[in-house]
């Protein structure tokens, strides 16, 4: 049986290729201001390089990239790496506006043992990123939303290194537990060839982890995650809104799941698309005042015993 859905949460596409960017967000561009100064990583380079390969004594650890970009650790096992970014700062172009510098450059990282991407947002499916990270690391293979393939076939990437998700199903890689949940960013839009925007949760051993992607929530979202877990040890939530979960919405989720540490991700780089991750934690420590919280530096370690 072929399952199609697509609900629209804000707008939609005119066909299966990949959105244009609207005439309004084009014209918010052309206003950024370059800033004078950048945020600066706690880490970075080999320093940061050589902390991400040491094994870890806590179960999990986690290393923030910039905006929806973390470095995943488990405790003797797999180093995952997810939603890759990169950009030079002063080429000259819009993602020369960033509010923040990168801590590492993508021949910088350690070898990971996996990479899950999103969606095709070159923030997540990152054209400067993804091909130098199969180039230095010819062996890596890549976990992809199934209808964003031709992305890494056109950047010489081999289909043997491409594993494909549809959305809520499941598949397991040298001992790593994935389940991919459908995501609704600009829109929930699930047809024949899977789902435009994936979340992943990711289970070794006993650690559980999720990165939602990016989406807004949807009827069924919350018990998607139930669904695959009542334990989570760490989530990763957006939180900047547009198109994307609220500060609120993301305490919502950590009230739902009650995780052992949430952590609030994609702000602070785009300077038309960040907040203060300030307001979520003054609204999660109102409402939810017993769940554990970190506000995240770029390039700085986050350890769940």
């Amino acid at each position: 049986m072929v399952f199609v859905l697509r609900l629209r949460l804000k707008r939609a596409y005119s066909c299966e290729s990949e959105p244009e960017v609207s005439s309004p967000v084009r014209e918010a561009m052309a206003d950024w201001v370059v800033p004078k100064t950048r945020t600066q990583p706690v880490n970075r380079g080999s320093t940061l390089r050589e902390e991400m390969e040491s094994q870890i004594k806590s179960p999990l650890a986690a290393w923030w990239l910039t905006q929806a970009s973390w470095m995943v650790r488990f405790q003797n096992g797999p180093l995952v790496l997810i939603d890759p970014w990169w950009r030079d700062l002063f080429a000259g172009d819009r993602w020369g506006k960033l509010l923040g510098e990168f801590p590492l450059e993508p021949e910088e990282h350690p070898e990971p043992d996996l990479v899950l991407c999103t969606h095709w947002h070159d923030d997540h499916i990152c054209p400067e990123s993804i091909p130098r990270l199969a180039k230095h690391f010819p062996n890596l293979r890549f976990v992809v939303p199934n209808r964003s393939i031709d992305l890494f076939t056109e950047w010489g990437i081999a289909e043997n290194r491409i594993i494909p998700m549809m959305g809520s199903d499941s598949t397991m890689i040298d001992g790593i537990e994935i389940h991919a949940v459908p995501a609704a960013h600009e829109v929930l839009d699930i047809n024949e060839n899977g789902a435009w925007y994936l979340g992943y949760v990711l289970r070794y051993s006993d650690s559980t982890v999720l990165h939602m992607g990016d989406s807004r929530p949807y009827p069924g979202w919350h018990d998607a995650f139930l669904g695959i877990s009542d334990k989570y040890d760490l989530v990763f939530a957006c939180i900047n809104g547009n198109d994307n979960l609220r500060h609120d919405e993301a305490v919502d989720l950590a009230m739902v799941l009650n995780p052992k540490l949430i952590v609030p991700m994609h702000y602070g780089m785009d300077p038309g698309n960040t907040v203060d991750p300030k307001i979520f934690a003054d609204d999660i420590r109102r409402r939810a005042p017993e769940q554990s919280f970190v506000i995240p530096e770029v390039g700085g370690l986050i350890v769940i015993d």
